[in-house]
């Protein structure tokens, strides 16, 4: 698919297929990240590589397939490799995250890098809410600094990538002259 080719374009089984592939890649990744020890002991910190997906999805293919597809990752990611208790820590950081990453994009304010490390800093927020709201206060207070700057580090990772993973993407479809594969 390329970015010409509007997700509402295609037909319900092309549209169902596409976003299969984007969760499965989402979950992938989550899975990937398991494998990357970070030098951090505070719960929480991960470099969030499915939220990359979603960051594509945001930009090429909408909002609400991108919130489509960051829920299916946070649930199915719960029942393959979470308990529910994540679940609730997930959703309300996926959440958060999806709202705010879209309301920069849509304002045409921020760029990619930008709009994800926003994604990043509010799902480490949406997370700390949870923690506070379930758990303790005080606790989720004591992590705002390393969750913040986390945040702040994933999210520029991740926009870096995503970044590289769209201009490969637009020159491909560039040097094909704009007839790419219709997912």
């Amino acid at each position: 698919m390329t970015n010409r080719t509007p997700i509402d374009k295609l037909s319900p089984a092309r549209r169902c297929a596409l976003l299969g592939v984007l969760c499965a890649l989402a979950l992938i990744a989550g899975y990937l990240e398991v494998l990357i020890p970070l030098p951090v002991t505070v719960p929480g910190v991960k470099l969030g590589l499915g939220n990359a997906v979603v960051l594509f999805a945001l930009v090429r293919l909408g909002p609400r397939p991108a919130g489509l597809l960051m829920l299916a990752k946070v649930i199915c990611s719960t029942l393959l490799f979470a308990n529910m208790q994540t679940l609730l820590f997930s959703l309300a950081g996926g959440v958060l995250s999806w709202l705010l990453m879209t309301a920069a994009w849509r304002s045409r304010l921020f760029s990619v890098v930008a709009t994800s490390v926003l994604g990043g800093i509010a799902h480490n927020a949406g997370q700390l809410l949870v923690v506070a709201a379930l758990l303790s206060p005080q606790v989720a207070l004591v992590n705002v600094p390393v969750l913040a700057i986390s945040g702040v580090v994933a999210g520029a990772i991740i926009g870096v990538v995503v970044r590289a993973v769209l201009a490969t993407s637009d020159g491909a479809a560039a040097s094909s002259g704009g007839a790419g594969s219709h997912a």
